[in-house]
């Protein structure tokens, strides 16, 4: 490829990147802030509190706002609206980083506990059974945030404003440490034993169903086997939906990340790797974006109890507004 030729790629790489993720990450804000209202409405339900896999659930809703709501505008405003917040201010660099490594492995962590849950109470083992509760979730649920917590600590020591840039010393040993850190922890780890889980899972839900029971085929145990099926099923699709754009960010990421000391990329290497960095944080950030719609809302349990509580917080506001 000519220098006249590369010149033009790059320059129509570089209006894609302006216009595709930018609406991308648009609709992540909106729609993602709304839909994780919704599944805070739905898993905080009477009849769900109980239930220690939806708080897990819970807890990754609440992290998945937060990712949505400072990560995501943050990006917004340094790809399209010239802020420098992030080149100019060391400590903004190092915390927005920070944030953006914590939060969204937060949301991955306390996703496999769910399904590491539902694995424990389909076990036909009384013993497991007896781990999945909900005291039991609420400490593993802080251990997962301090853990999670303190592992990205070292973002904060490395991450600068260098070349004009937030990012890790380039050519340092800390950006292999970082990659790694990133490609086996934050990424391949929780999302391999999802699967191995996601797959003990319906091996055990499959054999307490194919159990004899006659005494206890009721109604009510119908029910309860049905609602225990669609909790699974929202456990999955979150984590199919996670696990392929998750892939997208991490390919991408991890190749800027190990070649940011490499001086000699042409412009059109470099237009390329900017639209895949750009794109893939966006495609990455919306898939927080469509827990209700994708996995919760097509669920009948589940919406059925969404639209329950919708209306019963509607008709509260609707009488304290007209007694007040």
């Amino acid at each position: 490829m000519n220098v006249s030729n590369a010149s033009t790629y790059a320059l129509t790489l570089s209006k894609i990147i302006g216009i595709v993720p930018l609406y991308i990450n648009f609709i992540t804000t909106i729609a993602g802030t709304i839909g994780g209202v919704c599944n805070l409405i739905t898993f905080t339900a009477p009849r769900l509190r109980t239930n220690s896999s939806v708080y897990y659930l819970s807890c990754a809703t609440v992290f998945e706002i937060l990712s949505i709501l400072f990560i995501v505008p943050t990006r917004i405003a340094l790809d399209n609206f010239g802020n420098t917040l992030e080149r100019q201010s060391m400590v903004f660099c190092k915390i927005r980083y920070y944030i953006s490594i914590t939060f969204p492995m937060l949301v991955t962590y306390y996703i496999l506990f769910a399904i590491v849950d539902r694995s424990l109470a389909t076990s036909r083992h009384v013993e497991i059974r007896a781990m999945s509760r909900l005291t039991f979730a609420h400490r593993i649920s802080w251990i997962i945030f301090l853990i999670g917590t303190t592992a990205s600590v070292h973002v904060f020591i490395f991450f600068n404003t260098i070349n004009n840039n937030c990012q890790a010393p380039p050519g340092n040993v800390y950006t292999i440490v970082f990659a790694i850190y990133l490609i086996f922890i934050v990424s391949i780890l929780p999302h391999s034993l999802m699967f191995i889980f996601a797959l003990i899972t319906f091996r055990n839900f499959k054999r307490t169903r194919q159990r004899a029971m006659p005494v206890l085929a009721s109604a009510y145990n119908s029910r309860t086997k049905r609602s225990e099926s669609q909790l699974i099923m929202v456990i999955i699709a979150q984590i199919l939906i996670s696990s392929t754009l998750v892939l997208l960010r991490l390919g991408s990421y991890t190749y800027s990340t190990l070649t940011s000391g490499n001086q000699n990329k042409t412009v059109g290497q470099r237009a390329v790797e900017d639209f895949c960095i750009r794109l893939g944080f966006a495609l990455y950030y919306f898939s927080f974006a469509t827990s209700f719609y994708l996995s919760t809302l097509p669920r009948k349990f589940f919406r059925e109890i969404f639209f329950k509580r919708v209306r019963k917080l509607f008709y509260r506001f609707l009488r304290s507004f007209f007694v007040e």
